[in-house]
């Protein structure tokens, strides 16, 4: 067989830059005022990409502006040629620390009287990742969280998970809602702190393509995660994949895990960062720069080294074992790890594999399910006339395709054996297949998998609520998906018992995509 080359280039993605955006929210007739804010260079903004399958000059765009000093947002929804012109909306948006705001709160919280003395003192990012605090008059204190581990504490209370007012540097040693248990060490990987996650720049996208001699497997765009969508509104994706090509032909527009949500028994529920990059191990070379390494052997997360939190590389990496393509990150939500990674086969298979571990925390011993939800917008041959249908098993050797006309969901239970998304005219398609360890939704995970006409701002569920429950039904309004443009929302269900570990390896979850 012929030797196969993995190519990697970087990409400029198509939206608004920061200075860009920010300069937009200067010229606005509306926008400081509704802020109550005088400097536009105190605001947080980020990167605001177009919207579409293939984004213009002229392309639609959302961006939320957010005021940390006032704790306020408003939302701009407009077109990248005239953002000044932008529709304001309020909205309840808060996002997530920043690096620089997780180090200035380190910064505050160390130089604290209270603070804890010893060399293995660990500050690291606990959850949640707020706890904003209401004054009298209505208006609210935006308040990052920070947990500070100390082993050797002589009462043997190991976690303490603190609140930080940045602008009055003020700490909180004690802030209410957080409920976790702080006598409780669960896990074994000591946290990194803070300080050591620095991110190093790099490409936010490249063009990956994999050739086996003259022949073009694989053409995608490859987003790493803290670029992924959707953002600002939102809590990204993990590694977003796009422009999804086999051997010449469009099959995927974009891939990628915009909701995670984490539920415990005992009431606890979180909804998880997915674009926060921390450190694995990746041997191999960087041809775009920091951020994307090209592998000489497999990378390792957490998940393949249990014991360590560290790394030599964050970012997404690359590795080609002769049969198929692993595209792989990790990623933090407080003492969560998960490991984000895409398989492409040879052959136009496609595994989408979703990791769980966690550092040393006072929480993940208590029993706990996390919740996946992979968003698929399948473009087979191009936008449009693909037909979604329902294989079940009736014991017939030929299998018999039921159509799926409407806006729906299913659960993954008998007769069901797996669905498929075909063209209509060329047959062609994929068959997803679910995973022997995905599990099936209870009432907090909702349902298995929608399936829903596209819609550009039906990136995620908005979080709406209650209690961080995936709310992706509120898309469900009876839509014609038969020749449509079509999403599937695949949900992956782990249970997470440490007193009774499933016996599964490696704590890996996701379907199997079948070329048809």
């Amino acid at each position: 067989m012929a030797d196969v080359r993995v190519t990697i280039e970087a990409v400029p993605r198509t939206g608004l830059t920061e200075q860009r955006l920010r300069q937009a929210v200067a010229e606005h007739p509306e926008a400081l005022s509704a802020l109550e804010v005088a400097d536009p260079d105190r605001l947080t903004v980020a990167f605001a990409p177009g919207l579409g399958h293939d984004p213009g000059e002229n392309a639609p765009f959302q961006a939320t502006v957010f005021d940390p000093v006032g704790n306020r947002a408003v939302e701009l929804r407009g077109t990248l040629d005239r953002p000044e012109r932008a529709e304001l909306r309020p909205s309840a948006w808060r996002p997530p620390p920043s690096r620089d705001e997780l180090v200035a709160a380190a910064a505050i919280l160390r130089a604290d009287a209270a603070f804890p003395t010893g060399d293995d003192v660990v500050v690291y990012r606990p959850m949640p990742p707020l706890a904003d605090a209401e004054n009298p008059d209505g208006t609210t204190v935006r308040r990052p969280t920070l947990g500070v581990y100390t082993p050797a504490d002589p009462t043997g209370v190991r976690h303490r998970i603190v609140a930080v007012d940045l602008v009055n540097r003020v700490i909180d040693w004690a802030p209410a809602g957080i409920n976790v248990r702080m006598h409780h060490d669960c896990d074994t990987s000591v946290p990194e702190g803070v300080d050591s996650l620095a991110d190093r720049g790099g490409p936010d996208q490249v063009r990956v393509r994999v050739h086996r001699g003259a022949t073009e497997l694989w053409n995608l765009l490859v987003v790493r995660p803290r670029a992924s969508a959707p953002q600002n509104p939102g809590l990204g994706g993990g590694v977003e994949l796009r422009q999804v090509r086999y051997r010449g032909r469009l099959l995927l527009r974009q891939a990628h895990v915009p909701i995670l949500n984490v539920e415990y028994e005992e009431g606890t529920t979180f909804r998880d960062d997915v674009a926060f990059e921390t450190r694995f191990s990746a041997t191999g070379s960087d041809p775009v720069g920091w951020g994307w390494r090209l592998c000489t052997s497999s990378p390792r997360t957490i998940l393949e080294r249990p014991h360590t939190d560290a790394g030599n590389f964050q970012g997404v990496a690359f590795h080609h074992d002769g049969e198929e393509l692993r595209i792989v990150s990790e990623i933090a939500a407080g003492w969560y790890r998960y490991s984000s990674d895409w398989r492409l086969g040879d052959d136009g298979d496609i595994s989408p594999r979703f990791g769980f571990a966690a550092t040393r925390n006072p929480m993940t011993c208590l029993v706990h399910r996390h919740h996946a939800y992979w968003r698929l917008d399948f473009d087979i041959e191009g936008a449009g006339n693909d037909v979604v249908e329902q294989i079940d098993d009736t014991g017939s050797i030929i299998p018999e395709p039921i159509p799926i006309i409407r806006e729906t969901s299913r659960r993954r239970r008998h007769p069901a054996r797996y669905w498929q998304v075909r063209d209509k005219a060329s047959g062609r398609g994929y068959q997803i297949h679910p995973g022997e360890f995905d599990g099936t939704a209870d009432a907090y995970g909702v349902s298995d998998l929608w399936f829903l006409r596209h819609h550009p701002r039906e990136l995620d569920d908005g979080n709406p609520g209650p209690r961080d429950r995936a709310a992706l039904n509120r898309f469900l309004n009876g839509e014609n998906i038969n020749g449509a443009n079509v999403v599937v929302w695949y949900a992956g269900h782990y249970y997470h018992d440490q007193a009774h570990p499933q016996p599964h390896q490696g704590e890996l979850i996701g379907p199997r995509l079948v070329l048809i």
